[in-house]
């Protein structure tokens, strides 16, 4: 027992003087096979702010330049490149306004100009599908008839002839100066190169500033030009080439089917119809007597030139009133239309009535 009791004794007195010897030791301990980095070691003092010492803080200000076609955040070189936290970017994305996007808002439900046209000439599209069923599905073909029955005697016989000598004697062509020119000018209002361009720029005013109301009827009026121009001309073709017919002053005025294609005149064609067009949107009674009279002005030119018949300009004047009404006739079906209309708290549907 004693014996024991020794050993432990020194035991202790053993593990003591180790421990001491350790601690004295700088070498810090790391495990067998790990070897540590030396830490230099500093002697300068630290110094610490008082807690109670007010400091002034100072927001930092950041100039970050804005895409002005994304209206991101973008850096300009690689100079300014640093990284920002997500507070400052979210900080920044917020302050920042697009001015396009200002603008916009105050029309949010505005159509471009793709889709105006887009829209406009697609409703224009299904009403001269509407206009081709009413002109050759309707008794508008029987009345195309009648004025085939109506001209064939005139140009079957001298009495085509004899209008035509009969005007040349008593106008005097090249006497009259003022009425030559007239002539001339109504004789433009009937060249496909110059009334096509014509009426496709009032259509395209129309569908690019539906909210002008000049414009919009301007519009109006080249949308139904087109259309009774589009139905129109095939039966003006098939008049021409099929009665074969010749034109003055040399040509043969009598009917030699597919001989020759001047049977029915497109100048006359072409230029009643703006004019029959325009008398159909007036209100003005009077307004409308003088257009339909100017409707004959282009006829009348050719006849004044020497290059129609009567009978010719006869058949082209009324393809030009029969296509218009199947187009006016198309117009007073749509009574009821589902239009966007400006309230005062947003956008809402309106209904559009037309009597």
């Amino acid at each position: 027992m004693r014996r024991r009791a020794f050993q432990f004794i020194v035991f202790a007195l053993v593990l003591s003087t180790s421990t001491r010897a350790r601690g004295q030791d700088e070498t810090p301990f790391t495990p067998i096979g790990i070897q540590l980095p030396e830490v230099p070691r500093s002697d300068a003092p630290v110094q610490r702010l008082p807690i109670d010492e007010p400091r002034e803080f100072v927001e930092p200000k950041l100039i970050v330049p804005i895409s002005p076609n994304t209206g991101m955040l973008k850096i300009e070189s690689d100079a300014e490149a640093r990284v920002f936290s997500l507070a400052e970017l979210a900080q920044l994305g917020n302050d920042y306004i697009d001015p396009r996007y200002v603008i916009n808002s105050m029309r949010p439900d505005d159509l471009g100009i793709w889709e105006r046209t887009r829209s406009g000439y697609g409703e224009q599209f299904h009403r001269l599908c509407q206009d081709t069923k009413q002109f050759y599905w309707s008794k508008n073909l029987l009345y195309l008839g009648l004025a085939v029955a109506v001209a064939a005697p005139i140009a079957n016989t001298q009495l085509d002839q004899r209008i035509q000598d009969g005007y040349q004697r008593q106008a005097a062509v090249g006497m009259n100066r003022g009425v030559d020119e007239m002539a001339t000018t109504f004789k433009y209002f009937g060249e496909y190169k110059y009334a096509i361009p014509a009426f496709l720029a009032c259509s395209l005013s129309g569908h690019l500033f539906p909210d002008h109301v000049r414009l919009t009827s301007v519009g109006q009026f080249g949308d139904r030009s087109l259309r009774a121009l589009a139905i129109g001309a095939p039966t003006v073709g098939v008049l021409q080439y099929g009665l074969g017919a010749g034109r003055p002053p040399t040509g043969d005025h009598e009917w030699h089917p597919f001989r020759h294609h001047n049977s029915a005149s497109g100048h006359a064609f072409v230029g009643a119809v703006p004019f029959l067009t325009a008398a159909s949107m007036v209100e003005h009674r009077a307004a409308k007597v003088l257009l339909v009279a100017a409707s004959f002005g282009t006829g009348w030119s050719r006849i004044h030139h020497d290059a129609h018949y009567f009978s010719q300009v006869l058949l082209g004047w009324s393809v030009a009133y029969l296509a218009v009404e199947a187009v006016n006739h198309t117009e007073s079906e749509v009574k009821l239309r589902v239009i966007p209309i400006d309230v005062p708290k947003g956008v809402g549907m309106g209904v559009l009535i037309q009597y």
